[in-house]
């Protein structure tokens, strides 16, 4: 299952009334970037992506910890990575094959004057390249929290130094840790490009 981002050993963590002041801080209004967060992982979720955004802030206030210095952002974000993967993981556990698009998806299959149909292999297909990929992030996120930090700050459409400040790091730092992303990337690549090509990794060269 994907975790929340984590607070590390010694970190304090904020109070309730902490973290429902960093809730308020939050932009929520159409367009922002946790909306657009919550429409991209709404796809394993079983509603829309102001629904797991509201499951995300219902535990938040709740049943979540969060640790000093993540912002609501971040911790909203990490919260609505692991209700989604957890969603999946049990449809997958039920033996469920029905693909479940965002509403974004959806409308852009719309045709004029009504629906256009597409065929189920082809739905198939693209849920199970979408599943590698959720995977490929996955894997990337856990390895370690500063990195998971950083794909939900490219998830939310950061760039540069807006990025920089989201994790609370320099520049400097913030190379160092793509650089890391990059090459732990690179190590993935073969047998991600085996499964988008659905190849078994000993039957390349077959």
């Amino acid at each position: 299952m994907s975790a929340p981002v984590t607070p590390p050993q010694g970190v304090r963590e904020l109070r309730r009334s902490e973290v429902e002041a960093e809730m308020l801080r939050v932009d929520m209004t159409p367009g922002s970037a946790i909306l657009r967060r919550a429409d991209q992982l709404a796809g394993d979720y079983h509603g829309e992506g102001r629904d797991l955004l509201q499951s995300a802030i219902i535990g938040a206030l709740t049943s979540r910890s969060c640790s000093a210095g993540i912002s609501g952002e971040q911790f909203l974000s990490g919260i609505m990575r692991s209700i989604a993967s957890t969603a999946r993981r049990a449809r997958e556990r039920r033996g469920e094959k029905a693909a479940s698009l965002p509403v974004d998806v959806l409308a852009e299959q719309m045709g004029v004057g009504g629906y256009t149909v597409v065929a189920a292999d082809e739905v198939i297909e693209i849920e199970r390249v979408r599943r590698l990929c959720e995977s490929i992030i996955e894997t990337l996120s856990s390895a370690s929290p500063k990195q998971a930090e950083l794909i939900d700050g490219i998830g939310l459409g950061l760039r540069g130094r807006a990025l920089a400040t989201h994790l609370g790091i320099s520049l400097d730092d913030l190379a160092t840790i793509r650089r890391g992303l990059k090459r732990q990337a690179l190590r993935l690549w073969p047998n991600f490009e085996l499964g988008l090509l659905d190849v078994e990794p000993g039957d390349r060269n077959a």
